[in-house]
């Protein structure tokens, strides 16, 4: 209850769906209403999986037909903060770089550190995807530390970082099982399917569990770290609001980088074991 307490929206969401145009999910209020009057701002109204499955199976909604909104828009508001912050960053580059040209140069330059050692020197076909993955999962758990519930007593949106939504892990992670699978095809054809055999084909059900085994471990260990650290500075605000929380969302900075970095990581190790020529 403690989470419930402090605002927290456990595995709660903004819903909207698809039935003859858009609609927000306000809850179910009983038969014959299709959904509830709206007098509350949208960005209130968090519901349960459990509310929005059943009325889905009452109205007999598909899965494609609903959509976490809060998840959507706050990613929306994320890449449109990094294009126009990237935009910003690529004006007026010189050759004697000021402070701020310097912080980027070094963002770049530890991307590419990155995919260099767990790829390989080619770094450019890859720089795209790697650095645009860690870019947004560090913003996203980043803006998540911030102490957006004070302000919730105003009726101001909260923002919920898009990270703490296990859709939002599980689209990363099939991004990265599919790009490995991609590049492995592109450096080396149908001759990539050969490693599940490899070094002995009686072990071809243990390399298709592994392989299938990455996507579910990436998404559920960034989605699990995000949640459990989002809750527990919550919990804290709302037991004592003043200096507790302090050291904490200084770990939670930390975290979140960690976190980009280690998904960023395993995604380049895993498209530097694809394109291997050992692999």
């Amino acid at each position: 209850m403690a989470a419930e307490d402090a605002g927290v929206k456990v595995g709660e969401h903004i819903y909207a769906y698809w039935q003859n145009g858009w609609h927000l999910f306000a809850g179910n209020t009983g038969a014959g209403e299709v959904e509830a009057q709206i007098a509350a701002p949208w960005w209130t109204l968090h519901r349960s999986p459990a509310e929005m499955a059943d009325f889905a199976q009452q109205q007999q909604l598909a899965w494609y037909q609903i959509v976490h909104l809060d998840t959507v828009l706050y990613s929306w508001l994320i890449m449109a903060l990094l294009l126009v912050v990237g935009a910003l960053c690529a004006r007026g580059l010189t050759r004697m770089p000021g402070s701020g040209q310097t912080v980027v140069e070094a963002i770049v330059e530890f991307a590419q550190n990155t995919v260099r050692s767990f790829i390989g020197p080619e770094v450019a076909p890859y720089l795209w995807y790697i650095g645009s993955l860690f870019l947004f999962i560090l913003t996203a758990n980043w803006l998540g530390v911030l102490p957006w519930r004070l302000f919730a007593s105003w009726r101001l949106p909260v923002y919920e970082a898009p990270t703490g939504d296990i859709n939002t892990t599980a689209a990363f992670a099939i991004l990265s099982f599919l790009s490995f699978y991609f590049f492995g095809f592109v450096h080396k054809g149908l001759g990539y399917l050969k490693h599940f055999v490899t070094p002995q084909w009686w072990l071809f059900p243990f390399l298709v569990i592994e392989d299938l085994s990455r996507p579910l471990s990436l998404s559920l260990r960034l989605f699990a770290n995000v949640t459990a650290g989002h809750v527990v500075i919550a919990v804290l605000l709302l037991l004592v609001p003043v200096l507790l929380p302090l050291p904490l969302m200084g770990l939670e900075i930390f975290v979140g980088a960690i976190q980009a970095f280690i998904f960023a990581a395993l995604s380049s190790a895993y498209i530097g074991a694809a394109i291997s020529h050992d692999h």
